[in-house]
């Protein structure tokens, strides 16, 4: 993300619970996802903790969830709402994560993808932390079509930001040399699910 989404969700932090609605259905798809007891889980663009909540309870004291956000007044929103001593913050761009490789089960991305200035970069980054044979799912609530409308209706810099149809995505997660798993893009749903392979193999490596 760049220096004005920071500013723009930093703005929006002590509002955003109160905008933004927790969808029931949110839980059931982590659980379809896999998350279980004692998974080590990356929530990417994890805001004031819409997710994170869930999956915590999701995996347990045995487990552990890392919330990474560019923002860091929605990290502390979400410090604030949880008590749970089996999840860290880390304030921190998704294309330039400190943490070391192969330390994550699975990784999701959920409602951040389209803010993502360098969407290659981040799926090489997510590649290089996920234990092989770890998953990665890309989660929205609404087609890309939607969602790239309803961005365009809102005023900042988010109104440029755009969610790729799911065919590109795919091509995308190819290139940082995930495979597909799962890819399914409806009404009011967009589940772009992929896989590091068990044994390692040679991906194109993006230019820095």
């Amino acid at each position: 993300m760049s220096r004005a989404h920071r500013e723009y969700f930093n703005q929006l932090a002590p509002q955003w619970n109160t905008k933004v609605s927790d969808d029931p259905v949110l839980y059931h798809y982590l659980v379809r996802f896999g998350i279980t007891q004692g998974d080590t889980v990356l929530d990417v663009g994890a805001g004031t903790g819409r997710l994170t909540s869930h999956l915590a309870n999701l995996v347990g004291l045995q487990g552990l969830v890392a919330a990474v956000d560019i923002a860091e007044r929605m990290l502390s929103e979400a410090k604030w709402s949880m008590q749970h001593n089996h999840t860290v913050f880390v304030c921190s761009d998704i294309c330039t994560l400190t943490l070391k490789n192969g330390c994550f089960d699975k990784v999701i991305c959920f409602s951040v993808f389209p803010h993502i200035l360098d969407p290659q970069s981040a799926l090489h980054e997510i590649y290089r932390v996920l234990k092989p044979g770890g998953k990665l799912l890309i989660l929205h609530t609404r087609n890309s079509r939607q969602l790239n409308a309803f961005h365009a209706s809102l005023n900042g810099v988010v109104s440029r930001d755009v969610l790729p149809p799911i065919q590109k995505m795919e091509h995308l997660a190819s290139q940082a040399g995930f495979d597909s798993q799962t890819l399914s893009e409806s009404e009011n749903l967009y589940w772009a699910e992929f896989i590091k392979p068990e044994s390692h193999r040679s991906y194109r490596l993006i230019s820095k």
